[in-house]
């Protein structure tokens, strides 16, 4: 069963068609996602994450209509955004414990691997205190901690160091072989030592899956 599919998608911004009549099936495996800045890889991302609602068309995620099943749909789901909106006020553990509350897993679940990529004094810091790379270190935490069957990425090696970078690279060569369903934006492919079982090219309004 294919983990992502789509039908007839439209995806709009503000007046504008971004994507039209995008039809996908995407099986288990990691793909990146490409195409030219404005194209739309970052809509498409926020559309399969149920962040942007279509104009039109539907979104399955691992068997879920993403909006008649919203529950057990982003349940299967972790996704990045290229800029994170953390709430500055709470502190890297109350953020946790929140989005691990959402997905119906364990409160410290994902804890272990932020003070293991910053340092176990930063979950009691407010999320405003932290640096740019430790707020995009926690947001992809709480991305994958709850180790979804898909996972949505959007340029996730932006601001992080190169250790974490390396650690990165190979939770998706692990998550690969755990049959699970990976879409990375990226601007240039070959700057991420992954192995892509394919590519999503964007443009002219549509996507193009390529092996």
């Amino acid at each position: 069963m294919a983990a992502i599919t789509t039908d007839d998608l439209s995806v709009r911004r503000g007046g504008t068609v971004v994507l039209d009549a995008v039809t996908l099936s995407l099986g288990r495996g990691v793909f990146a996602l490409v195409g030219p800045n404005g194209a739309g890889k970052s809509t498409l991302l926020r559309a399969l994450a149920g962040v942007q609602p279509p104009a039109r068309g539907t979104i399955s995620i691992d068997g879920h209509d993403l909006w008649r099943d919203r529950v057990q749909a982003r349940r299967r789901l972790g996704y990045l955004p290229e800029s994170p909106e953390l709430f500055p006020y709470l502190t890297a553990r109350e953020l946790l414990h929140t989005a691990n509350a959402v997905r119906g897993v364990p409160p410290q679940t994902g804890e272990d691997r932020f003070a293991q990529w910053v340092r176990p004094e930063a979950l009691d810091l407010r999320i405003g205190a932290l640096s740019a790379g430790q707020r995009r270190k926690l947001a992809l935490t709480a991305a994958i901690a709850h180790e979804p069957p898909v996972l949505l990425l959007d340029e996730p090696a932006n601001t992080l160091d190169a250790a974490a970078q390396a650690d990165l690279v190979e939770l998706l060569a692990t998550w690969r072989q755990h049959d699970r369903t990976i879409v990375v934006a990226i601007h240039r492919p070959e700057t991420l030592a992954v192995e892509f079982d394919g590519r999503l090219v964007v443009a002219d309004r549509g996507v193009q899956l390529e092996r």
